[in-house]
């Protein structure tokens, strides 16, 4: 550790970025804690469909990962997307292998993304391709501020409130590629079947889609 890595962790130490718990040793972002009981679903990875697309699941959405996540969005710790990156390109690489040429993102609203000062969508994405050496393109743009489908209780209103809130402004950017389109978290599938959908109408040849954590079934 340099002698400025030292006095930045003197300052700000290092916290897991997913329970949050100070660490002494900064490591692979985790403290033993989660390394040990980071809840996997079956194997290490889960593949899932949403609107007909398949879909990688790194990580059960429950205990430790629900409350990082929380933190991602909510609480102003985009740093942790990092740690959370490597989870989720791991899931895509063993689900998808050679499976995708490009890496997009399911974006938040302009308005959201002013008040968070982020996109933690976007930061999963571009911290994802950064292992496969790639740069993340945004493709997709959301041009209706829903409810957030966190507040939508039945499927049938998730599919609903999402409707028509996503368009591909500028199709070529999607003709003719094979996208992976990343997300924090899967529930219904809706709001990632929505956006799959709309790089297809736009020309795109396939979709795959991964997730840092999916809702139980």
């Amino acid at each position: 550790m340099s002698a400025g890595e030292a006095i930045l962790n003197l300052l700000f130490p290092p916290k897991c970025a997913f329970c949050g718990a100070l660490m002494e040793e900064p490591a692979d972002g985790l403290c033993p804690a989660c390394r040990s009981s980071l809840p996997y679903p079956s194997g290490k990875g889960e593949l899932r469909t949403v609107g007909g697309f398949p879909c990688a699941v790194a990580l059960r959405y429950e205990a430790m990962v629900r409350q990082g996540v929380h933190a991602l969005k909510f609480h102003d710790h985009p740093q942790r997307a990092r740690v959370f990156a490597r989870y989720l390109a791991q899931a895509a690489a063993e689900q998808f292998p050679g499976g995708f040429d490009t890496v997009t993102f399911v974006p938040v609203s302009l308005w959201r993304n002013y008040r968070r000062g982020y996109d933690q969508a976007q930061l999963l994405a571009e911290e994802a391709a950064k292992l496969w050496g790639v740069s993340a393109v945004p493709v997709l743009r959301k041009i209706r501020n829903n409810r957030p489908q966190s507040t939508v209780k039945t499927s049938a209103e998730r599919r609903a409130n999402v409707l028509d809130a996503y368009t591909v402004p500028h199709p070529e950017l999607a003709k003719g590629r094979r996208f992976l389109l990343i997300d924090d978290v899967l529930t219904t599938g809706s709001t990632m079947a929505a956006c799959a959908r709309c790089l297809m109408d736009a020309g795109a040849e396939s979709v795959v889609c991964a997730v840092l954590a999916g809702a139980e079934k």
